[in-house]
This record gives structure tokens, sequence and C-alpha cells, in this order.
């Protein structure tokens, strides 16, 4: 699994755990976003967008994989 240091601060703040498999960290921070990252609006609010861009780097950063 490719993931740098900041990105695993930011899954340690968010999901409370270390990975070693892509696709369930990928699961796990797709809930968080869907349980944290909306407003009343339905829209992403700011730890939405954070954590949206956290998913996608990873998703890219490991497509290969």
């Amino acid at each position: 699994m490719i993931i740098t240091e900041k990105q695993k601060e930011l899954v340690k703040t968010y999901l409370k755990q270390s990975y070693t498999d892509i696709y369930q960290l990928l699961l796990d921070l797709d809930d968080k976003i869907t349980e944290i990252g909306f407003d009343d609006n339905y829209d992403l609010n700011e730890e939405g967008i954070l954590l949206q861009r956290l998913y996608d780097d990873l998703y890219y950063q490991n497509s290969e994989i």
C-alpha cells in the first residue's frame, strides 16, 4: 500500500486505526465521509473536502497495485 506519513496521520486522526489493506481503508474512509463530511444541504463541508481529497489521492496512488 502506498501512503505518505501525512496521509497516515490523517487516517489515524479520523479513523483511529492503522491499515495494511487499501480496500478496507477506502471503504472505512467512505463511511467516515458519509458520517461527517456533509452539511445540512448535503454539500461537502471542510472535513468532507479534506477526506474526499485523501480518498482520491489514496485511490490513485494505489490503483496499480
